[in-house]
């Protein structure tokens, strides 16, 4: 097999520019993701309303006002909890009793005369830390807050002009060919749809299910804001393979440092590993995986490279936006391999 060296020289400069653009112009980018991914999971009920009468303006402003206004109160709720969780941490956090635990098992592990820390200096370091860590999370949460109400403004306007022009943008996409091909290229617009509404439907319902399992288990456990805990860790699902597990280990945490009785963050522990079993080999392959047809592999590799170009909403939104690549590529006689290489049926592929 020949290998052209231009055609290869040519590929990487423009991956290399590709990655370059979207990192530096994640300002616009971003959102405009977001609205991508939004047009797919309001177009139906956009059509819905579109039917029964509505105007073009209404059809498309009623279920987007409502999907922002009901996301709205819930991340000010959400926040508005979290300030409330790093506030009572002075408070609540026993820090003699956690120091002293810490101190005990470090002491008991190492052999005696090598090396020993002291309790009182493991508090000392502790309420230090704790008197650190409340304010500035409070900070940083409104920093966010305020980064993630002004991309999530410029998506909803994006959302809201993409579904006005649709049938334009439509229209333009499907007559970038020839007209023999016209139909296959509509076609393919609506499998990104439908990927899309598969992807949004099916993690909104995860989120709901994590959401009553968590809530249940940490509110049997005694823990103080378990509803906060519990979207939190079932919120941060859409992060695939780690997002829960950082999120469930925030209650642990909690729990280990604010309770004399050490055996509720074991028996929180517990659970959690249950529940994240249930997440993992069940609830996300059967709700959100069946929609996005790619493998481990391709998943991690969207995900490393989603958070080296865009943080956070990188490793939110690249998996769909891998599963759409996937899709397109499939059209395409030259990436068809690469296709079939990101798939989920790779390992049926004879020898």
């Amino acid at each position: 097999m020949k290998v052209s060296l231009q055609k290869t020289a040519y590929a990487l400069i423009i991956l290399v520019l590709g990655v370059l653009i979207l990192k530096q112009g994640g300002f616009l980018f971003i959102p405009l993701a977001f609205a991508f991914i939004g047009v797919s999971f309001y177009i139906r009920p956009v059509q819905w309303l579109a039917s029964k009468g509505f105007n073009s303006f209404w059809s498309i402003f009623t279920p987007l006002i409502t999907g922002t206004v009901i996301m709205f109160f819930v991340g000010y709720f959400m926040v508005s909890q979290m300030v409330q969780v790093a506030k009572s941490m002075d408070s609540d956090v026993n820090i003699e009793n956690a120091s002293g635990k810490i101190a005990e098992l470090f002491n008991d592990k190492v052999p005696a005369g090598m090396m020993s820390i002291d309790a009182k200096e493991v508090s000392e370091k502790l309420k230090t830390f704790v008197g650190d860590f409340g304010m500035p999370l409070i900070g940083d949460t409104f920093k966010t807050t305020g980064t993630v109400l002004a991309n999530g403004v410029l998506a909803v306007v994006f959302t809201f002009l993409m579904l006005l022009y649709r049938r334009g943008i439509a229209d333009v996409v499907t007559h970038l060919g020839t007209r023999t091909n016209a139909k296959e290229q509509s076609q393919l617009l609506l499998r990104l749809a439908k990927t899309g509404q598969q992807y949004m439907s099916g993690l909104g319902i995860l989120i709901v299910i994590l959401t009553t399992l968590y809530t249940i288990t940490f509110y049997s456990f005694g823990l103080k804001y378990s509803l906060v805990f519990a979207f939190i860790a079932a919120t941060l699902a859409i992060i695939p393979y780690i997002g829960t597990t950082i999120g469930a280990s925030l209650p642990v945490i909690y729990a280990y440092v604010t309770y004399d009785n050490h055996f509720i963050a074991l028996g929180l522990i517990g659970c959690i590993v249950i529940i994240q079993a249930l997440e993992g080999n069940f609830l996300t392959p059967k709700i959100v995986g069946g929609s996005m047809k790619l493998n481990p592999m391709a998943s991690l590799m969207a995900l490393v490279i989603g958070n080296y170009i865009w943080g956070l909403a990188g490793m939110i939104l690249f998996l769909p936006l891998a599963a759409m690549a996937r899709i397109v590529a499939k059209q395409i006689e030259a990436l068809k391999p690469l296709a079939e290489l990101s798939g989920d049926k790779i390992t049926n592929i004879p020898e």
